[in-house]
């Protein structure tokens, strides 16, 4: 017995619903009340994760610093640590202080060993500090208004644990479609799945309508019941009207 036809559901209607697909498929299934962590397919939802610590360096590339706040494939999170951070390479006794008490030191700075990221505030905080020529660079990148448009190297991070999709737990159990073997005893339909396919059988009737553009043409198919089954009808509209010349 298996619970992956499909992801749970919190709303009963639809659990029948998706229960009545399941029976048409020819499975023999019934509907069952369990924990969503218990589940094959359990729901899930994104951990909202914004401790840079959890972070590693994926890619770096030349980009401005509008075009990184324009990007929209990008969450305002990593536009966050893009601009924000740089990938540096220390020791691992380095990092742990850092990342516990945020103060730097030169082994943070290796060009080697454990990658980290260091907020681009401390790095410049550090180098002035100790005197290194870097800080005005950064500080000309990162925070100079005038370079807005030029163009230097930024770092991107991803999330270092794998998925930032976790279980998501629910005080009650939800409703998932159990599936059985052909050698074990049929399930009964629900009289409910009876209630529903009557109420449904209408819908079989309403056409289902396709549009395909083509460069010269456009088709529009009126579908009523299966492939195998059914029937349509189709229209082509010309994009224009022409009379050949003989």
């Amino acid at each position: 017995m298996t619970t992956n036809w499909s992801s749970p559901k919190t709303n009963i209607l639809a659990a029948l619903l998706e229960l009545r697909n399941a029976l048409a498929a020819g499975l023999n299934a019934k509907l069952i009340r369990l924990r969503n962590e218990d589940c094959d397919f359990p729901i899930k939802e994104k951990k909202e994760d914004q401790d840079f610590r959890n972070y590693e360096f994926r890619i770096g590339y030349m980009s401005t610093r509008r075009n990184i706040c324009e990007d929209s494939t990008m969450t305002d999170f990593h536009k966050y640590l893009t601009l924000n951070f740089k990938t540096c390479y220390g020791t691992q006794e380095a990092v742990t202080k850092y990342y516990e008490t945020g103060l730097l030191s030169p082994d943070n700075f290796k060009g080697m060993g454990v990658s980290h990221l260091v907020k681009i505030e401390d790095k410049i905080r550090f180098y002035l500090a100790t005197g290194n020529i870097l800080s005005e660079m950064y500080s000309k990148q990162y925070y100079d208004d005038n370079t807005t448009d030029e163009k230097h190297f930024y770092d991107f991070y991803s999330y270092k644990h794998g998925s930032q999709y976790a279980i998501k737990k629910f005080k009650r159990k939800v409703w998932v479609i159990q599936t059985m073997g052909k050698d074990e005893p049929k399930v009964n339909m629900p009289f409910m799945i009876k209630i529903l396919n009557v109420i449904m059988y209408p819908s079989k009737f309403i056409p289902k309508r396709r549009v395909l553009k083509m460069p010269e043409y456009t088709m529009y198919t009126f579908r009523v019941g299966s492939i195998v089954n059914g029937f349509s009808i189709e229209f082509q509209i010309p994009k224009k009207f022409r009379f050949n010349n003989n």
